[in-house]
């Protein structure tokens, strides 16, 4: 076991659970025989834990090896249960997530923090995504009222990490005044040569790796705590200070959840010295600031317990009944596409659809037929190949008494018309054709084209890639059938191809 957030994080997780009856064990996939702490927990090997069955497996962050990430397609065995990919870090990471999640091919992807957005992630695949931020320990960690009552004379103590950039944070207290001191807990890795001017004069103390049971003494001794990571997910260090009512430097790296500029901490916007002194000196001149930040940030700590936390995670554990398309969570749907950019391009058909009749091809897990029926469409029959969004799309639709969606494979248009029968309209209003045509055979894709717009007597929306709209020549196709492209809308990026929306033309006399 190594010293690393992400795996205390689980460990206390795994002690809430231990009250509920639930079981909690690490697997190291490159060996046991390396330990730099001890755990209390199970350690097992890969071989060890695959003659078990898990309820559920997790993989914790992406600073792994790429033989041991080519490792976690093993984990995929139906023995390991559902399947859990958690980001404990913000974006700068990406490309190793990114390598995890084809490897793992998680059920549920977890982000503990808001670096990242939705439609950041489009390119993951899973069933569920949702966001779960972290937790503290509120019990154990409390604040001291008599921390603001400083003596004349009394240095002004302040605590970090040795293994998160400390490098400005040295500077920093060197800029400070001779009556600022450093404590530093975590692995020394030779911090005392570099600075060791201040480990000589008594400035400077390293404290080492702590138990957690020396945690509430450490926080007790510091006047503030500067949190200096340049890159982080949930941050122990400033949650912890918080909850011990302990005025907080920080970046925002890891502390959005809970860091407030002015209100529960001082937020810098870049991690150099200057920028730390600066602040350093605020709280030490003025001990009210430090006493009114304190207070709001244990406050604002109260929510991210570790029963909250771990009783949310086990919620999210559970295998999804859903495969979500949609990030929408008012309407129950965690999917990686947000609503705002599947609607995108489409204000020309949500006007038209009170009182029409639509006929939703590819319709995914429901999201946008459910915005058309909240608009007064009168009938929407949908069409979709994944079956769990079929049952999803008629769960989300339930109370529309003219919506029915299918399972349908459109690959091959005759035998889908020939099958759907007495499924489908002999015409629609309004037909929606997004998201298909480029995952449609080639040779069969403009013929079902072709089809889906016979059937539209007022409206047909498009959403294919612009550049295979061009080449498959969808505009002159269409106008040949007695369309007109009204509206187009690129996806800016996004993934999801240009929005094209065609109105049929009056016939002529």
């Amino acid at each position: 076991m190594m010293v690393a957030g992400g795996l205390y994080r689980f460990e206390r997780f795994g002690r809430v659970i231990e009250r509920f009856g639930h079981q909690l064990a690490f697997v190291a996939l490159g060996g046991v025989a390396l330990r730099q702490r001890a755990t209390d927990f199970p350690v097992l090997t890969l071989e060890q834990a695959a003659e078990q069955a898990w309820d559920a497996t997790f993989v914790p962050g992406a600073g792994f090896p790429a033989a041991i990430i080519a490792r976690f397609a093993q984990l995929r065995a139906e023995s390991f249960g559902v399947r859990v990919q958690h980001i404990l870090n913000d974006t700068s990471r990406r490309a190793a997530f990114l390598d995890v999640n084809r490897s793992f091919a998680p059920h549920v992807v977890i982000f503990n923090n808001r670096h990242w957005r939705v439609g950041d992630f489009t390119d993951f695949t899973a069933d569920a995504f949702h966001f779960l931020e972290g937790g503290v320990d509120l019990e154990g960690l409390a604040p001291d009222p008599g921390r603001f009552a400083r003596q004349p004379g009394q240095p002004f103590v302040i605590g970090g990490l040795t293994n998160k950039t400390p490098g400005a944070l040295i500077e920093a207290v060197r800029r400070s005044g001779p009556d600022v001191r450093l404590r530093l807990f975590g692995p020394r890795d030779g911090l005392k040569d570099r600075a060791q001017d201040l480990a000589e004069s008594g400035r400077l103390l390293l404290e080492g790796v702590l138990d957690e049971s020396a945690l509430p003494g450490f926080y007790a001794s510091l006047d503030c705590v500067v949190h200096a990571e340049t890159f982080a997910g949930w941050a122990n260090l400033a949650a912890e200070a918080m909850a011990s009512g302990v005025p907080v430097i920080c970046t925002a790296n890891g502390t959005r959840a809970f860091a407030e500029h002015g209100e529960t901490a001082l937020v810098v916007a870049e991690p150099t010295a200057d920028a730390f002194a600066g602040a350093i000196l605020q709280l030490k001149n003025d001990p009210s600031l430090g006493s009114r930040l304190a207070r709001n940030a244990r406050r604002r700590m109260t929510p991210f317990s570790w029963t909250a936390y771990s009783a949310d995670l086990l919620r999210l554990t559970e295998k999804p009944l859903h495969s979500y398309y949609t990030w929408s969570p008012q309407l129950g749907l965690f999917g990686k596409w947000p609503e705002e950019q599947r609607l995108h391009g489409l204000s020309l058909i949500l006007e038209a659809a009170p009182g029409a009749s639509i006929c939703d091809l590819g319709a995914g897990d429901g999201a946008i037929a459910r915005r058309l029926l909240d608009r007064g469409a009168a009938t929407v029959h949908g069409f979709e190949l994944d079956p769990r969004r079929v049952d999803l799309a008629n769960s989300l639709c339930t109370g529309f008494p003219g919506a029915r969606f299918h399972r349908a494979d459109l690959s091959a248009w005759s035998l889908f018309e020939a099958k759907h029968a007495g499924d489908m309209l002999e015409s629609y209003d309004i037909v929606l054709y997004l998201g298909l045509h480029h995952h449609l055979p080639a040779g069969a894709r403009m013929h079902a084209l072709a089809s889906a717009a016979r059937r539209a007597s007022r409206w047909l929306a498009v959403r294919t890639p612009g550049a295979l709209f061009q080449a498959d020549g969808i505009e002159r196709a269409l106008a040949g059938q007695g369309f007109a492209l009204h509206a187009t809308a690129s996806d800016g990026g996004a993934g999801l191809g240009g929005s094209y929306v065609f109105a049929r033309q009056p016939r002529q006399a």
